[in-house]
């Protein structure tokens, strides 16, 4: 078998690499107040076929169609406002 350390094995893909990159986005309720999560390829070709109310339900089912969100990093993130949630009526 070979005997070089792992590192020197490695070829550079990663499951990310063979995914296609996607967005996953919340939007708004009609009906009441809060939010579900949708996802979107980047070329908006192709998107969830509905809405989930988990974030990582949406996160898994982008996965199963083949596709990877592509998270923002800590130290290259644009500083992002939390979106208040107002109280129900």
């Amino acid at each position: 078998m070979n005997e070089q350390p792992v590192q020197s094995r490695f070829i550079g893909i990663t499951i990310e690499g063979l995914l296609r990159p996607c967005e996953i986005y919340p939007v708004e309720v009609t009906c009441g107040h809060g939010y579900v999560w949708e996802w979107s390829a980047l070329e908006r070709a192709n998107r969830s076929e509905r809405t989930f109310d988990m974030f990582f339900d949406c996160l898994e089912d982008a996965r199963k169609h083949g596709y990877e969100p592509h998270f923002l990093d800590a130290q290259n993130a644009p500083d992002l406002a939390v979106v208040p949630v107002s109280a129900p009526a």
